[in-house]
């Protein structure tokens, strides 16, 4: 969703600086990217509740898989449409929706999250619950029973 939204962004101001042109050639580069990927998060999704062992199998193949129909898909746009195709908004488009996911990462990094967990070997009562509410629990502000 945040690929789709991005290269319709960028192709909006697109058309606004270069006109429509560009923006279809921005939504085309975006196009080839956004529909591989769509594939392969769909193949990931089936792949849930099998077998640990064969996702990794999965995985890199849908990887080769989304490369290789990247790459077909421009190629097709380039065929099909020749001389029609703006090279910089196409790339433009493409990298984009590539690196959408990398400004979502950013974009939950900056939100306040919840305290940290912090994790006790063994399992013991309480282990799993945040250092503060922990101390809490045993009567002390250092987390430590006495």
């Amino acid at each position: 969703m945040l690929q789709v939204v991005s290269v319709a962004v960028l192709a909006l101001g697109a058309a606004l600086v270069a006109g429509w042109s560009s923006a279809a050639s921005v939504m085309l580069g975006g196009g080839a990217a956004i529909v591989p990927n769509s594939l392969f998060a769909m193949r990931l999704a089936l792949q849930r509740g099998r077998s640990a062992e064969s996702y990794p199998v999965v995985f890199f193949l849908g990887q080769f898989a989304k490369i290789g129909l990247t790459v077909c898909l421009l190629g097709a746009i380039v065929k099909w449409l020749g001389s029609e195709v703006q090279w910089l908004p196409l790339l433009l488009g493409l990298i984009v929706a590539l690196k959408a996911p990398l400004f979502a990462l950013l974009y939950v990094r900056s939100q306040p999250g919840p305290a940290p967990v912090a994790r006790v070997e063994g399992g013991s009562a309480g282990s799993d619950l945040p250092t503060a509410s922990r101390g809490a629990m045993y009567g002390s502000s250092s987390g430590r029973s006495s």
